[in-house]
């Protein structure tokens, strides 16, 4: 899908909507919206019956910021995806502030996304120190380490 809308980008449309029910998809969809011109849109169109929307991938790739933006499939894909569990007892909340308050965090996901033959020990103790702070602090301590 990803492929597509971005070819389609590339021939010259603006306006580009995806249709899923996965949020996998979604989060590709806003991960889509950065690579793309400063003018295109990416609209997903979500859900099933009520609980159908269209949600504007390109804003919420604005509202995350694009290095937040380029680093967020690594970070679904760690936090749990289609083929990755969850933390368990803990959302994305809890991790998405863990993210907020480890902000070079960010730059690692990045890095990530190349498929580094080797990640070094400083970017691995800061992988483990999320994954540490996501699942075992307690939901009323989350925005206070």
């Amino acid at each position: 899908m990803m492929l597509h809308a971005t070819h389609a980008a590339h021939a010259g449309h603006s306006k580009i909507t995806i249709r899923t029910v996965d949020t996998d998809v979604v989060v590709l969809a806003v991960a889509l919206a950065y690579t793309l011109e400063e003018d295109d849109e990416v609209w997903v169109s979500f859900g099933m019956g009520k609980a159908f929307h269209f949600l504007a991938a390109h804003e919420m790739m604005r509202a995350l910021g694009p290095e937040k933006a380029q680093a967020l499939p690594m970070f679904h894909a760690l936090t749990g995806c289609d083929t990755v569990s969850f933390f368990a007892g803990r959302g994305k909340r809890t991790a998405c502030d863990v993210w907020t308050a480890l902000p070079e965090l960010t730059q690692i996901f990045i890095d990530l996304t190349t498929a580094p033959a080797q990640v070094d020990e400083d970017a691995t103790q800061t992988i483990e120190m999320f994954v540490i702070l996501s699942t075992v602090y307690p939901r009323h301590c989350r925005r206070s380490f």
